[in-house]
This record gives C-alpha cells, sequence and structure tokens, in this order.
C-alpha cells in the first residue's frame, strides 16, 4: 500500500490524533527510526525501509522496530501540539533519485492556523520536523 492509501482512510474519517510515541534505536546513538502516530479509530507506524531508505506507513507494527534495541519514548511538545487536530493535507516527497523518503502531515481545522509535521529519512533513520 502507498504511503497516502494508507493515511487516507484517516483524513477521510476526519479522526483527530490522540497520541504521539517516538522510536528510538540505542545503537544508532539514540536517533529515530519510527513514528507512531494513533488516531481515534486507527492506528499508523511511520518508519524507514532499511533497503533503500524509503519512507514507510503501515496499520502494522513494522518488524524492525521489534528490534531489541529499540525503545518507545514520548514525542516532543511541538509534536505533541497536534494532539486533538484532524490531518488536513498530507503529502509524499519524492527525492532527487525517485525515491519516496519524507512525508508532510498539516494537522488542524480549515480556517484556523495549522501545525505541520515533516517526516524525513535520513541513512535509515528519521529526522522529525515541524514546520
Amino acid at each position: 500500500m502507498s504511503v497516502l492509501a494508507a493515511i487516507r482512510p484517516v483524513v477521510d474519517e476526519g479522526e483527530s490524533l490522540t497520541m504521539v510515541e517516538l522510536y528510538i534505536d540505542e545503537e544508532l546513538g539514540g536517533q529515530c527510526v519510527g513514528v507512531c502516530l494513533a488516531f481515534s479509530e486507527n492506528i499508523l507506524f511511520v518508519y524507514a525501509e532499511g533497503t533503500d531508505d524509503s519512507i514507510c506507513v503501515s496499520e502494522d507494527f513494522p518488524v524492525s522496530l521489534s528490534d531489541g534495541c529499540v525503545r518507545k519514548v514520548s514525542a516532543s511538545a511541538e509534536w505533541t501540539s497536534a494532539i486533538g487536530h484532524p490531518i488536513l493535507w498530507a503529502w509524499a516527497m519524492i527525492n532527487n533519485q525517485g525515491r519516496l523518503d519524507g512525508l508532510q502531515i498539516e494537522f488542524g481545522v480549515v480556517g484556523h492556523p495549522s501545525i505541520t509535521l515533516q517526516i524525513v529519512v535520513r541513512a535509515s533513520t528519521l529526522v522529525l520536523r515541524m514546520l
């Protein structure tokens, strides 16, 4: 399933974000390797595919995050500021080599300031930004 196809049901249902958790790999110096976005009815896992550093979104917990060196932590305050808001828009980002290596999600309500979160793959880890 494509990245945007995995997100589409959450957008179509107007589900609000209820929780954000990060998966940190201790062997990689505490780098983020996965994000869990929980909504009122669905959970989405965002992670990097190690073979080609593309970004993946799945409703199922990815096997790559079950490594003994990976631990779950709470997200930063910037990321948790999106809690309580539905997704307005989602963009898949393709790099200059033609690989899908990023995802940008805008949370909020039309007519009000929104919160935009960006997840980009870099060397099999995830870089998280709030725009």
